[in-house]
């Protein structure tokens, strides 16, 4: 199995696209290297516009215009009362607002909502095809991932500005995700991986989401024939002088609940608990440098 870095330094991500709610890899070895890097890109269907999403991006952090019902702007100051997740000023350069998917059409754009949603089930079908390929038996999915079919798993959006005026700060911490899965749209170049030790800047594919693969699978999989890789990766500093300071992104995550306990499987591919959610990204958090949801 070979992984494509090209004369630039670039790493390329193997392709995939969801056809008839199946996860099919645009070459032989594609699913392999997925697992391997922890990535992969995404085809967007043909039909599916993402610009309100990037739009919403670009506003959220914008004060509300009074007398007027503008769900783009205001969330800086919103509370989301009935989110646990909410908006959050990061150690790193980027002020992101996380919702619930349950709670996308109380605070957000009616057009927004129904992006989400279409990206929600796109997401869904590329978990179940990661499944697939990892060899995860049908009867143990959902309860490894709280129902993620019956849409009682946690599922949210995570919605980035990056302000490249705070100097001296990485555009988005290094890390790797703390669920499942997570489909990224953004609008400019700067998704780093570590890749053999090395940082690989990742050649964008026209037309394609960037699917990270995360701890939850990563926890799952160690012991099995075919262990699933949680990608490491990072934004470096945006300059303010460069094109990438209006750099906006917005995802779809879904992972276990927080009340749910990480699964595990033994060698022998029997199934047990490995440790509380919760605890998990709670000493995950502070390895980072930053602190736990505070409502959670």
């Amino acid at each position: 199995m070979t992984t494509v870095v090209d004369n630039e330094g670039h790493l390329h991500l193997p392709t995939a696209r969801v056809t008839a709610g199946r996860l099919l890899f645009d070459a032989a070895e594609g699913a392999d290297q997925a697992l391997a890097l922890g990535a992969f890109c995404l085809a967007v269907p043909e039909d599916l516009d993402v610009e309100p999403g990037l739009r919403f991006c670009r506003s959220f952090y914008e004060p509300a215009e009074p007398g007027t019902a503008d769900r783009y702007r205001g969330h800086r100051e919103d509370g989301h009362a009935d989110s646990k997740l909410g908006y959050e000023d990061r150690p790193d350069q980027v002020e992101q607002l996380q919702l619930e998917s349950h709670l996308w059409s109380r605070y957000l754009p009616e057009e927004v909502t129904a992006l989400l949603e279409r990206m929600k089930d796109l997401t869904l079908d590329a978990l179940y095809g990661v499944f697939d390929v990892a060899g995860i038996p049908e009867h143990d999915r959902e309860t490894v991932t709280g129902g993620a079919r019956q849409d009682t798993g946690l599922c949210y959006t995570t919605v980035n500005h990056y302000r490249a005026d705070l100097s001296d700060r990485a555009g988005i911490v290094e890390h790797s995700d703390s669920g499942f899965i997570t489909l990224i749209c953004t609008d400019q170049p700067g998704y780093e991986i570590l890749h053999e030790g090395r940082w690989r800047p990742v050649r964008e594919e026209p037309g394609h989401f960037v699917v990270n693969l995360g701890d939850a699978f990563r926890v799952l999989t160690r012991k099995l024939p075919r262990p699933v890789t949680a990608v490491y990766h990072r934004v470096p500093e945006l300059r303010p002088d460069g094109a990438a300071h209006h750099r906006s992104s917005f995802t779809i995550y879904m992972g276990p609940r927080y009340d749910m306990m990480l699964h595990q499987y033994a060698a022998d591919g029997t199934l047990h608990e490995y440790q509380g959610f919760r605890d998990f990204s709670v000493e995950k958090s502070k390895k980072l440098g930053y602190e736990f949801h505070s409502r959670i």
